[in-house]
């Protein structure tokens, strides 16, 4: 997989938004998007030129981040030991 970066972006999700938009670019293709965030504090990624293995990548990553996430919360309810 490559990526073009546009900028250095770092973004804490914390409880923001997560949602897809889809438009017309201003070349008149079909634009996706995966958006992070909402207003100044919000990342798009740009799906339009990738193709379905990228994106069962990304689904990959997201539940490997899911699972690491549900540990650490596990982690956190195990009573401390001195």
């Amino acid at each position: 997989m490559t990526a073009q970066f546009y900028g250095g972006i770092a973004l804490d999700l914390l409880d923001g938004p997560i949602r897809t938009e889809y438009s017309t670019g201003s070349n008149g293709r079909p634009t996706a998007r995966l958006v992070l965030g909402e207003g100044t504090q919000s990342i798009a990624v740009t799906v339009t030129r990738s193709d379905s293995t990228v994106l069962a990548e990304l689904q990959e990553a997201v539940a490997e981040l899911a699972a690491w996430v549900k540990r650490q919360e596990q982690l956190r309810r195990l009573p401390e030991v001195a």
